[in-house]
């Protein structure tokens, strides 16, 4: 490497190729119980959500109703295309244990997606 590359370099910051680099702001599609969803990583920069979270994950048994403010937090306008694509086709009911799988598989699919956040 010559001299002068060398100057040019930040030795704090050692260079990534760009094309290496995570996008970390970039929204990413998942599916989640055969809903495809595209989720915004700064969406999940919100102190409300992750108190939402939080009170759903501390105590699943005395806290599964905290699922609802979670829900309509986290997929805003799209929280009754969720809801209307987890309903039972017969009888058109939203059982418990479908959001209990699909809240479940949602924060697996994240965690896979988005491992920093």
């Amino acid at each position: 490497m010559s001299r002068k590359s060398n100057r040019n370099r930040n030795i704090n910051h050692p260079a990534v190729p760009q094309d290496h680099r995570p996008a970390q702001d970039k929204p990413r599609t998942i599916t989640v119980k055969g809903v495809d969803l595209t989720i915004d990583p700064r969406s999940l920069d919100d102190w409300e959500l992750m108190e939402s979270l939080y009170d759903l994950q501390s105590d699943p048994q005395n806290n599964a109703l905290s699922v609802v403010p979670f829900m309509r937090r986290f997929f805003g306008d799209d929280y009754q295309r969720v809801k209307d694509a987890l309903r039972e086709p017969d009888t058109g009911v939203i059982t418990g244990d479908a959001i209990a799988g699909f809240v479940q598989e949602l924060l697996e699919r994240l965690n896979e997606t988005l491992p920093n956040s």
